[in-house]
């Protein structure tokens, strides 16, 4: 009987909290009837990506404007859709994007977006990415990798360090069979650009089909025609009539410049950190021959748009940003520089937490793996991460094994000392309720030479 009045009583709050919404004419009620909408979009089957944010919104906005109501009943509401629309998300996630938020999962830091960005690209699979998405993976990383350096020092960014180098290396490795395994037949070249001389088209590609960017470091030795390609373009179209193509065209042209800006703004930001870290010649080319693209696109906008004057602004930016490099001969000494200074400070980080026996497992490991063969040995390995990080099945999220990062320096026979920096790690496995199989991993000898008396 008392749990009979029980559920009378609470049917009746429950028809009195709905009939209260029915009734309501207060300053929130559009709100009110906005959020109930939205209800019966997801009962109805009807819902869509937007139908969550505007219950939220809609009760957020009663709330400021009502603050004595009621909304219980649509507190309630809310959750419940939520977990429904939090289950069909989880439904639908790929088994990399359940990977990747098991990477990020544990981590609560500064970084956390930083982080949680890396992996969701990280572990998207190569053989599905085309060459230039998986380019703009790697872009995507090393900006990832760097924001959370910056955010977070302390974070242990080795598992992020060794990913992206591994992805790299392998990226770099293809496109080198896929060079070595051409027959260099020269068919198989890309056909020369057709000849254009309608001037609506060459404004079209002078702005809207144009693509200003060097690319990779493979498209390095093709920069330098391309800018002259694309200077020709404006020269020939100076020369003409072109009043009809900027009837026809102008304002797409303007509109596709317009955009272009905060690329040039983004290119322009750049160039200090390359200017500091590039130590070798190809990454002076690359900022080198992208500023020249840049210039000779505002140049083109200044010229065919002369009433812009914030195109002519642009021009002189990035004139100036190309002038105040230098030639490509004081970048190259630059580079030059900045790589005998690299190797000046390179060395072993302090240790997190010392353990002779560990420290054994790695040179033991990479003495055996690399010694012999390549005539290299150990010099001195110290752990980075004080404490396992727990590894997981990507699908069942059952424990698999474990591992703690570290670095490791090693002489080669020309008597020159390397610090092999990323993806070092001791991995054991988890079998029977223990952990066995105590192991050294490493990534190849791809080290960075430091100076012998940095090995400390």
């Amino acid at each position: 009987m008392k749990k009979t009045i029980i559920s009378i009583l609470l049917a009746f709050l429950i028809s009195i909290s709905y009939a209260q919404d029915a009734n309501y004419s207060g300053p929130g009620k559009t709100y009110v009837k906005s959020f109930w909408n939205q209800v019966e979009q997801f009962k109805s089957g009807k819902s869509s990506s937007n139908t969550l944010g505007n219950m939220k919104r809609a009760l957020e906005n009663l709330k400021d404007r009502d603050p004595q109501y009621n909304t219980a009943a649509m507190e309630d509401e809310l959750k419940k859709w939520q977990a429904e629309t939090d289950k069909k998300l989880d439904a639908a996630k790929s088994p990399e994007q359940r990977a990747a938020d098991a990477k990020s999962s544990d981590y609560t830091g500064a970084a956390k977006n930083q982080v949680k960005y890396f992996w969701d690209r990280a572990l998207q699979p190569t053989d599905k990415l085309s060459e230039g998405e998986l380019e703009g993976n790697i872009r995507d990383m090393e900006y990832a990798l760097k924001a959370t350096k910056e955010k977070d020092p302390a974070y242990n960014a080795s598992e992020m360090e060794g990913t992206l180098k591994k992805i790299k290396d392998d990226f770099k490795a293809k496109r080198l069979a896929e060079v070595r395994n051409t027959s260099g037949d020269r068919s198989k070249r890309p056909q020369e650009e057709k000849v254009v001389t309608d001037p609506t088209e060459l404004m079209e590609k002078l702005f809207i089909d144009v693509r200003i960017s060097v690319g990779s470091t493979s498209d390095l030795p093709e920069a330098p025609a391309k800018i002259e390609s694309y200077k020709a373009k404006l020269n020939k179209l100076l020369l003409m009539d072109y009043t009809d193509a900027i009837i026809n065209e102008g304002r797409n042209a303007k509109g596709s410049i317009s955009g272009f800006s905060n690329s040039t703004d983004r290119e322009l930001d750049k160039v200090g950190s390359y200017l500091k870290e590039a130590r070798e010649k190809t990454g002076m080319q690359y900022i080198y021959y992208t500023l020249q693209y840049h210039q000779a696109f505002w140049d083109a906008a200044q010229k065919v748009f002369p009433e812009e004057s914030s195109y002519a602004a642009m021009y002189n930016k990035t004139t100036a940003a190309l002038t105040g490099i230098g030639s490509l001969e004081q970048l190259y000494a630059k580079a030059e520089a900045n790589r005998i200074e690299y190797i000046k400070n390179t060395k072993l980080p302090a240790a997190a937490v010392k353990d002779a026996n560990l420290e054994k497992v790695i040179t033991n490991g990479f003495n055996k793996l690399y010694g012999a063969a390549h005539n290299v040995s150990a010099l001195k390995a110290v752990l980075t991460q004080n404490g396992w990080t727990t590894l997981r099945n990507s699908l069942t999220g059952i424990v698999v094994g474990r591992q703690r990062s570290a670095k490791l320096a090693y002489k080669r026979s020309d008597g020159k000392c390397y610090l092999l920096p990323d993806y070092v790690f001791i991995r054991e496995d988890y079998v029977g309720g223990s952990f066995i199989n105590t192991v050294a991993v490493f990534n190849g000898l791809d080290g960075e030479e430091m100076l012998c008396e940095n090995v400390k």
